[in-house]
Order: structure tokens, then C-alpha cells, then sequence
């Protein structure tokens, strides 16, 4: 493949930690990370848990000047970015800062400090407002503030699609060094949905679990019992570099993965039938695919999207089938937010992040309540808390509201 991309560092900030190692350690104890959610003033129901996040120490990245005018995404983004450049070993004062990018998928932005903002100006009025509030409520805030904080100044990019935002920011950015327009990225993405606010917004999807009543019953795609999603916050990070990066900063040994081929596709038209859909999410995959070195028999494990409704799910399954037919029983098949939550814009790159993972250490993350449940496919699920088994590639898949679908194909490399 010309102009190879690789992937040099991890970093994360979730519920099942504040580390990639932390995260990944919790992930694959089998717990499960939801916690009750107790918010006022939401419009309509609230989902009873949700992947919630404590103890961070952003004071130990972010100056008290910059942490003011953060947003709680731009927050866990800086500190996930910082973990995966300490995990990639880059030193920024020996790169070039111009050559390096920042691209961010969200879909949100920081609804608590708007929300904040007009309660200001309705009960004091607008000279009371935070002159902050115009730079920090946006999506796009995050990939400021992470330019301020580490000095970066190349090519970037913030990007909103739905589910499928953090994948388009990881496509958006290997193709950006493909090109020569930057040599290395900061990518992935970051969520903070539980806000009154936004969960408003999100339950008008019609995709949320309003009504389980234990967190194992929060999340459970691909079987009979599913009844939606259930929401989390947190942010994912990767460095992604060139092999020009590589070799200035003689760290070519340092690799973890490789990105390969990337398929975007849209239904075309509103409420598309479900063959339509299937199409769509199959050409996707087939695009992934034949822009990679990988060959459809060397992918081991699938990443799902796994939106827990019987529509969504089905058209996955069936997209799956499509393009492998028999030989889809052959592949582990997973979706390890049904742990912890579905970060939504970050759901991408924490699917991402969590195969290259998995590849690096011979260990795939299961489906914890898959142990007692039969799924009602012929996808051949990791049950569980985890299994060990080496795979070569992986293929993570993300859908999105309006019939987006996205696919990424990932190698993974010896340390």
C-alpha cells in the first residue's frame, strides 16, 4: 500500500478508566461500568445508566487558564490525546508542530456549558455571561483547545456524523498523510451526552434504553431482549504517522497498527427499505476492503456498530452476510461498549482503539451477557468477558442517524 499509516499510540478516557491500559485492564475484567444516571431537568425520560466518568486530574496536563475556558469533551479530549502521545513517545519539541494535525469526531459538543450559558443570560443577563462560552460549547471547541494545549498547528479537522463521526475523523486524517499534506495526526473523538440537554435531543432518536433496570440489562445487542442503546461519555485518542515520521524520530520499531482501507455510503433517501440499507452498509465494507492490502479471509475480528434495536442490528447482520457469506462464521465478531456505554461521536475510535488492543495482546474483548443468552444470528460472537486469540486484521463498522455507513479496516503490527 502507497504511503503507508501507522499507529503509534493509544489513548483513552472512559468509564473503565483514564488510561489506555487502565481502560483496557478494566474492559477485560468482564465488570460491568454503568452506573445509575440521576440528572434534572430533561425533557422526557432519562435512561436509568449510563457509562459515566470520575476521577480525572486535568490539572496535571491542563494550565489553570485553559482549563477555564474547556468544555468537559475538550477536557477528557487533551487528557486522552496526552496519554496516547506519552503511549507513542513523542516528543512535540523535536517535531514539527506545522506538520502535525488534530482530527476530532463528536457529535454534541459541550452541551452543559451552553445549557450554563443561556441559564445565565435568562436569570442575569448578558453581561453575565462567560466571554468563554462563544469558543467552548461547539464541537469543533475540542480540537482548539487541543491545539492550545500542545501547540499543534497543522492540517485539522473536526467531524460530525453521527455514530460514524470518530471513523470519518480516523479516514479523514490517514488520508491527509497519504497525501503529504501533514506527517502525523492526533485522532479520534470525545462525547459527553449526559447532559439534560442533550439526552433531550438524543431521546427524540428513539434509539435510548429508557427501561432497564440493572446496567447488565442497560446494553444487549444482537439478542431477543435488546430494547436500545445505552449512552457514555468519554474520548478516544490515536497518533497516527507516516513512515517519514517514523524514521526522523528513528522510532520505526514502535508501531501498533496499520490503517487500511476506509468505505463511506449513504442510503440516499429517508426511512430507505431495509434491503436498500443492507446495500449500502454491504458496499461500505466491500469499499473498506478493496482499498486495503488485506484480503476479506486474512479479517478476524468485526467490530460492530450495534445500535440494540431489532432494524439496526438486522441490517447489520445481514450487510455482514452479504459481503463474507458463509465465511462470516469464521470471524470473531464483538462490541465492546455494550461494557461500558456508546460514546456516540467517539464510538469510532474507541472500537478502534479497542482492536488495535486486542491484536497487540492476543485478546478479544467479549460480551459479558452473552454468557447465559443466545444470540439470534449466525455471527460467531466473542461471549464472555474476553477470549485469547490472535488475529491479524480487523474490521470496525459504525451506521449513523440518516443512513450513513462506515467501515475501517485495521492491520495490526508487532510492537
Amino acid at each position: 500500500m502507497k504511503n503507508k499509516v501507522f499507529v503509534t499510540g493509544v489513548g483513552m478516557v472512559g468509564p473503565c478508566g483514564n488510561t489506555a491500559g487502565a481502560f483496557w485492564d478494566g474492559l477485560l475484567s468482564g465488570r460491568n461500568y454503568m452506573t445509575p444516571l440521576q440528572l434534572e431537568g430533561t425533557v422526557g425520560e432519562a435512561p436509568p445508566f449510563a457509562g459515566q466518568v470520575s476521577g480525572m486530574e486535568p490539572e496535571q496536563v491542563i494550565s489553570k487558564r485553559l482549563f477555564k475556558k474547556c468544555s468537559r469533551f475538550s477536557v477528557m479530549s487533551i487528557l486522552a490525546a496526552k496519554d496516547a502521545m506519552d503511549d507513542a513517545g513523542w516528543d512535540l519539541g523535536t517535531m514539527s508542530r506545522g506538520r502535525i494535525g488534530i482530527f476530532v469526531g463528536n457529535n454534541s459538543g459541550g452541551w452543559e456549558s451552553a445549557r450554563n450559558g443561556l441559564r445565565v443570560l435568562h436569570n442575569e443577563g448578558a453581561p453575565f455571561i462567560d466571554p468563554n462560552l462563544a469558543s467552548n460549547w461547539f464541537p469543533a471547541a475540542a480540537q482548539g483547545h487541543m491545539s492550545l494545549a500542545f501547540g499543534i498547528k497543522g492540517y485539522s479537522k473536526t467531524v460530525i456524523a453521527d455514530r460514524s463521526s470518530g471513523l470519518l475523523a480516523i479516514a479523514y486524517a490517514a488520508r491527509a498523510i497519504r497525501s503529504g499534506i501533514i506527517d502525523a495526526a492526533i485522532v479520534g473523538g470525545a462525547e459527553t451526552p449526559l447532559d439534560p440537554w442533550a439526552l433531550s435531543f438524543y431521546n427524540s432518536e428513539g434509539l435510548l434504553n429508557l427501561k432497564a433496570d440493572s446496567p447488565e440489562t442497560a446494553y444487549r445487542p444482537f439478542v431477543a431482549a435488546r430494547s436500545g442503546i445505552a449512552l457514555a461519555e468519554g474520548s478516544a485518542f490515536l497518533c497516527l504517522e507516516s513512515e517519514r515520521s517514523l524514521r526522523k524520530r528513528e522510532s520505526t520499531g514502535r508501531v501498533r497498527a496499520s490503517i487500511q482501507g476506509f468505505g463511506f455510503t449513504n442510503d440516499g433517501q429517508e426511512s430507505a427499505p431495509h434491503e436498500e440499507s443492507v446495500a449500502q452498509y454491504a458496499r461500505a465494507i466491500r469499499l473498506a476492503i478493496g482499498h486495503s492490502e488485506i484480503q476479506p479471509e486474512q479479517i478476524g475480528y468485526l467490530s460492530l456498530d450495534g445500535a440494540a434495536s431489532s432494524r439496526q442490528d438486522g441490517i447489520e447482520c445481514a450487510a455482514i452476510q452479504e459481503v463474507f457469506g458463509g465465511s462470516a462464521s469464521d470471524k470473531w465478531a464483538g462490541c465492546p461498549k455494550t461494557s461500558f456505554g456508546n460514546t456516540i461521536g467517539a464510538a469510532g475510535a474507541f472500537d478502534v482503539a479497542l482492536s488495535v488492543l486486542a491484536m497487540n495482546h492476543g485478546q478479544l474483548p467479549g460480551l459479558p451477557y452473552l454468557a447465559e443468552s443466545a444470540p439470534d444470528n449466525d455471527l460467531n460472537f466473542v461471549a464472555g468477558s474476553s477470549r485469547r486469540v490472535s488475529v491479524e486484521s480487523s474490521l470496525i463498522l459504525s451506521r449513523g442517524r440518516g443512513g450513513v455507513s462506515s467501515a475501517l479496516v485495521v492491520k495490526g503490527e508487532g510492537l
